[in-house]
């Protein structure tokens, strides 16, 4: 199954023959954690701070009704501060890469910040690949952003006509695609 993960959406997929991406998390913060204890991953792609712990429930909430316990994670997150934050994410943007860990680490999650993949002063684009294993990569390949669910590319592309320091907090809900992929 192909999927794509665009800013501001997040979802948790069953491994099995998963060919996933989530492309372009420079401005932003990209979270990917596996299930130790099930076959599933969860991908989210965090551009604003607004309403972050909603989101992060809402997250953990689609976890269990999968079954998943958010205690069973191991999480990465990557991404943040390159220069460009300042075009997309609230500056400087680690901060709300440090609440997330935060956040899962007080659910009984394991989660760390990737010291490779992290934009610093200099900015990077990262794009995070699963196909039978996951793989983070630097710089743009078209590929990343193709083939997923044409309904999460259009709400991508709603929420990108807006820069995040002006969202509603309504518009700062992430948006669960896991339903767009059964």
């Amino acid at each position: 199954m192909r999927v794509v993960v665009y800013q501001g959406q997040y979802g948790v997929f069953k491994k099995d023959e998963l060919d996933l991406t989530m492309p372009a998390v420079q401005t932003c913060i990209g979270l990917y954690a596996i299930s130790e204890q099930h076959d599933y991953i969860l991908c989210a792609h965090f551009d604003t701070e607004l309403r972050l712990l909603q989101n992060l429930q809402d997250i953990k909430q689609s976890l269990e009704r999968k079954g998943i316990s958010i205690m069973s994670l191991r999480a990465t997150i990557f991404g943040g501060d390159g220069i460009q934050s300042y075009m997309r994410c609230t500056s400087p943007s680690t901060h709300i890469g440090n609440k997330i860990i935060h956040f899962l680490k007080t659910q009984g999650s394991f989660a760390e910040y990737s010291s490779q993949n992290y934009s610093g002063f200099v900015p990077k684009t990262f794009n995070f690949i699963y196909k039978r294993g996951c793989k983070i990569t630097e710089g743009r390949n078209p590929r990343d952003f193709s083939g997923g669910s044409p309904l999460a590319e259009q709400l991508a592309i709603k929420r990108i006509r807006v820069r995040p320091e002006h969202y509603t907090f309504a518009q700062a809900k992430m948006e669960d695609v896991s339903r767009l992929y059964l």
